[in-house]
């Protein structure tokens, strides 16, 4: 298709932020939201409110805030961290401190088409550490010459996570076959409903939407891509796609069954947890997929290794890699090929 950009970075810059205090981030005025997406590099298309959190679809993929919490991702060429400091000064004028900061991101297909900030790992801790007031560390999991991944990791108050069920499950895939791609491509204008509501049904998303009981936001590209946010009562997910064939790429993000209100039950998000990563692989089919979770130890009982067994069944492990943070909360990353006949 003519027109249609030969590549771009789909794999994306993640900062997550946890609050505390009296107030809410709901409360914060769209205008300073609007502040934040700017100093990223991005821009807000679409917002979506309901009773448990707010969602902004981004030019560049998704804002998740709810009353203490705030997740921004982007992709492309943007720089989500110069806008921490913004996003703190609009939980500050709403009685709220900052308590752990987590900005991460997987390895890049071409970091040389990033911008200074992120050319390389060094630059984005010194970035990170300015941000965070020299508070925190950063950690590289999975292999330097393969498949990894970023993190900086700054506690600004104790938390007891032993205490808390939260949870967040990311699926990076790539190398997504042709026929999936093309469900990506659209001759509707950029924004329309129809496109979008075209690619979530025909790709096989709106299924999985559907089994969730979520409700979903969802935007079409100029002649390819798409994204969508997803809210499932106090869950949400997020998938962002680049089809074209140089650098084709999707994600799927979700915290489904995890909980800020006390423990989910031993061994509860395990089936749940299977057969979402299980439809997500099967609507994509990525011939390589990394797969990420982001756990709270008083999570860990509900969730085990769910994620990674699911993809199991039709991938080939080739590496495991986790780390634990402070005492009682943990990251881990597993990267995946795609067996032959399956």
């Amino acid at each position: 298709m003519t027109d249609v950009p030969a590549f771009f970075e789909g794999t994306e810059k993640r900062v997550e932020i946890d609050f505390r205090g009296s107030g809410d981030l709901r409360n914060v005025p769209r205008s300073h939201w609007d502040e934040v997406i700017r100093l990223s590099g991005t821009q807000i298309l679409n917002c979506k409110v309901t009773k448990e959190f707010t969602s902004f679809l981004l030019s560049e993929s998704s804002l998740i805030v709810y009353p203490r919490k705030a997740i921004l991702k982007t992709c492309g060429r943007t720089v989500p961290v110069a806008a921490v400091p913004k996003i703190f000064e609009a939980a500050k004028e709403q009685n709220l401190e900052a308590e752990w900061l987590c900005y991460s991101r997987k390895n890049f297909l071409a970091p040389h088409e990033q911008p200074e900030e992120h050319q390389s790992q060094e630059a984005e801790i010194e970035i990170c550490r300015q941000a965070c007031g020299k508070v925190g560390d950063g950690y590289v999991l999975g292999p330097m010459t393969g498949e990894h991944w970023l993190i900086y990791d700054a506690s600004f108050q104790y938390v007891d996570s032993s205490s808390r069920g939260d949870f967040q499950v990311d699926i990076m895939m790539y190398d997504l076959p042709k026929d999936v791609q093309a469900k990506f491509y659209t001759d509707q204008p950029e924004g329309s409903a129809e496109g979008a509501r075209k690619m979530t049904q025909e790709s096989g998303l709106g299924g999985i939407i559907e089994w969730t009981g979520g409700e979903v936001d969802d935007y079409c590209f100029d002649k390819c891509g798409y994204s969508c946010n997803v809210h499932a009562g106090d869950a949400y997910a997020m998938v962002h796609v680049t089809p074209q064939d140089e650098c084709s790429y999707a994600s799927f993000e979700s915290n489904f069954g995890s909980s800020r209100d006390g423990l989910p039950g031993e061994g509860s998000n395990i089936p749940k947890l299977q057969e979402l990563v299980t439809k997500v692989l099967d609507v994509f089919r990525p011939g390589r997929v990394t797969i990420t979770l982001f756990i709270d130890q008083g999570a860990a009982p509900s969730v085990g290794s769910a994620p990674f067994e699911a993809a199991s069944k039709t991938y080939r492990r080739r590496n495991t890699t986790s780390t634990w943070f402070e005492a009682d909360y943990s990251a881990v990353i597993a990267n995946f090929d795609r067996l032959e006949n399956a």
